[in-house]
């Protein structure tokens, strides 16, 4: 891959040649990294040297099919199907915010003309899928389709919306099909639901030491774990919640701030077994632990699915904290730890550590890749039904 930057016009167009040329020959992938390199520099050309003044997000769209010489067909990529791009030519689909980001990092057109300009006498608002507005409506957040822009101002404070749609805030471990969209607004909940109830004691980051990491892991020997858990975490200054999975979101817990100072871990209970549960739990408190300053970052969050394994050393960090406060790794030499344990090796296991049995099940499960051995020692079907009620009356 070779570039350089863009500084004058005749650049600019060779620029904008080669995008299109590395756009038509990337059908297997192999050129996407130069795709994303070619479109920063002719964003940035364009931001200090091109005014394109578009009057809608079409107009901008068919600006740089001129400047590129690309056909409808082409904009199918970052659009959809053919149907899809001839109503979005034609002004009758607005674009979504999956198009919007995928035209900005595709074509290199800027958020700010793909953006509907809205009146202003109304919130900027843009379209989410009607499944996502249901699941909004379930945890008592009705929203009309008029005001979604206000919904997520109201979460993300006055960030504009060509910030929010630029943000990074996902690591390894989410899903490759996660549909943005649903993440944007499943964050936006758990922030307005947090806010609602943040704790009248201020956080010190100070207290996430590993022995209020095995304090927290030791609650759920008890029979009301969860619910002892969030008084324990709310004691602290810390704001737990369930925000159920929203279509097209794969998690299983985030970590966040509120107003960039106030911890937040949301579960989800999409996998409802009392060791996944506690898992999560300290999984997301890891992060604050470790990784709290990452969370300063304007509206950076963990977003995690469990299910995947994950290269990134933040998550790989987590994942170990998380088991080390549930069964520290010292107490596998008591028992018989191997792929012939019994079940009194696992009860054994988890009377030592302080901890529920199904941990121990599944501690075991995971690192020997078994999942039906020792499945009736693993509790399922508890919490959501019946605990995660005092978890769910958040608001």
């Amino acid at each position: 891959m070779t570039t350089k930057p863009i500084r004058t016009p005749a650049d600019h167009k060779a620029a904008l040649r080669r995008l299109k040329t590395l756009i038509l020959s990337n059908s297997d992938g192999s050129q996407s990294d130069e795709i994303e390199v070619m479109t920063a520099l002719i964003e940035k050309y364009e931001r200090q040297n091109v005014t394109i003044d578009a009057p809608t997000p079409v107009a901008a769209i068919k600006f740089r099919m001129e400047q590129t010489g690309l056909t409808p067909r082409q904009l199918e990529p970052f659009i959809g199907s053919r149907a899809r791009v001839s109503e979005v030519l034609g002004g009758k689909r607005t674009l979504s915010l999956d198009m919007i980001r995928a035209l900005h990092d595709g074509l290199g057109i800027p958020y700010e003309s793909l953006i509907e300009k809205p009146d202003v006498r109304e919130p900027q608002t843009f379209t989410v899928s009607q499944p996502v507005l249901n699941k909004l409506e379930n945890i008592g957040l009705k929203i009309t389709a008029d005001r979604i822009g206000e919904f997520l101002h109201k979460a993300f404070g006055s960030q504009p919306l060509p910030a929010l749609l630029a943000r990074r805030t996902r690591t390894q471990r989410a899903s490759a099909k996660t549909d943005d969209s649903a993440l944007l607004f499943w964050q936006a909940a758990t922030l307005v639901r947090a806010a609602k109830s943040a704790p009248r004691i201020s956080f010190d980051r100070k207290i996430l030491t590993n022995k209020f990491l095995r304090e927290l892991a030791k609650l759920s020997s008890l029979p009301d774990g969860p619910k002892k858990a969030k008084e324990f975490l709310t004691g602290h200054g810390i704001i737990f919640l369930v925000n159920p999975t929203f279509p097209g979101t794969f998690l299983d817990g985030a970590a966040m701030l509120l107003h960039a100072k106030t911890p937040i871990i949301a579960l989800t209970l999409r996998h409802d077994r009392v060791d996944n549960f506690w898992f999560s739990l300290l999984h997301e408190l890891a992060h604050l632990a470790r990784h709290y300053d990452a969370l300063l970052q304007d509206q950076f969050a963990f977003f995690d699915d469990l299910d995947l394994v994950s290269e990134d050393e933040r998550e790989t960090e987590a994942d170990d904290l998380a088991r080390e406060s549930l069964i520290p790794s010292s107490l596998l030499t008591s028992i018989n730890w191997h792929a012939y344990s019994s079940n009194e090796d696992i009860q054994s296991l988890a009377a030592n550590a302080s901890v529920h049995v199904s941990i121990a099940a599944g501690r075991w499960q995971r690192e020997h890749m078994d999942y039906r051995r020792f499945s009736r020692l693993i509790e399922r079907n508890t919490i959501r039904n019946s605990i995660a009620r005092e978890l769910f009356n958040n608001d």
